[in-house]
């Protein structure tokens, strides 16, 4: 069984996974947040320090260099290499999509073109490239999500839209799973995502970032991390500190907000206000 726990950032959904997976007799942990499996990116994403006992039980956490890219396809399957459909795992993260990719039956045309063929166009013109080949999808994505962006291009351009694709797949889940949505009083929650981006700060994001900067030459997907790409404005003088934390601030929220409408249409959950009643009503059950 895969219990997956889901929910907007900082909602507390680590917390419960350690505790479920106490629970169900230390059984592993699989991470299922799109930056938590790059090394180094540690304070931004919130990551569970190497010395808690609850490191070593996790699977696709902190395996991955920063500058090497990293899609939905290949989080699908990296998990699908990792989890045995006949055991117990607990599933925790906030990327719903590639949650979503790695337990249904969602598959991906074969890519015929690289990324290198767009490197000289713009955000406009591969937009407007994407609307000419398939205006549904463009409808939902944003333009100056390059990646996404291109990545719907080229499922056009393999002979079926992008909806196409969607719409000709059974959405059948793979594994046998339990779906735990926290979704806490948005209030609550927002403050919540303010006051942990100021510990981020005081625990050293800015000095983090200048690390990465120095050691690696960043995918274009690492850097599209909130919190790094903010604090990467600042140290290259697009910005002041302040209005990159303020940036930061808003755009986890704007993203939480985002995260809850996904996982309420999305996916079939049982959901909870907190972890913490999430916890007691999963011991009630056994």
């Amino acid at each position: 069984m895969l219990y997956i726990i889901v929910g907007p950032t900082g909602s507390g959904k680590t917390a419960l996974a350690h505790q479920l997976s106490d629970l169900f007799d230390k059984c592993p942990l699989v991470n299922a947040d799109a930056f938590q499996v790059y090394k180094d990116l540690d304070i931004g994403t919130a990551k569970i320090k190497k010395d808690s006992p609850y490191y070593s039980r996790y699977q696709l956490l902190d395996y991955l260099s920063p500058d090497k890219p990293f899609s939905i396809k290949d989080f699908q399957d990296d998990f699908r290499k990792v989890v045995d459909p006949n055991k117990d795992y607990v599933v925790v993260g906030g990327s719903g999509l590639y949650i979503k990719a790695a337990i249904y039956d969602y598959s991906f045309p074969e890519e015929e073109q690289s990324f290198d063929n767009y490197d000289d166009l713009s955000n406009e013109e591969l937009y407007s490239m994407l609307q000419e080949l398939d205006i549904e999808a463009s409808k939902n994505i944003h333009p100056n999500n390059r990646k996404r962006v291109i990545r719907a291009i080229q499922i056009a351009k393999s002979g079926l839209t992008k909806s196409e694709v969607i719409e000709s797949q059974e959405h059948k889940l793979l594994y046998p799973c339990r779906i735990i949505f926290i979704n806490p009083h948005r209030d609550e929650l927002y403050e919540h995502i303010n006051k942990r981006v100021d510990i981020m700060i005081k625990e050293g994001l800015v000095d983090e970032c200048k690390m990465l900067l120095e050691k690696y030459e960043l995918s274009l997907t690492a850097r599209q991390a909130i919190g790094y790409k903010e604090i990467f404005d600042y140290l290259e003088g697009k910005c002041s500190l302040e209005s990159a934390i303020e940036l930061i601030k808003k755009r986890s929220r704007n993203y939480a907000k985002r995260q809850v409408t996904f996982f309420k249409h999305q996916f079939q959950t049982i959901e909870y206000i907190s972890a913490e009643e999430a916890l007691k009503a999963i011991k009630n059950e056994r």
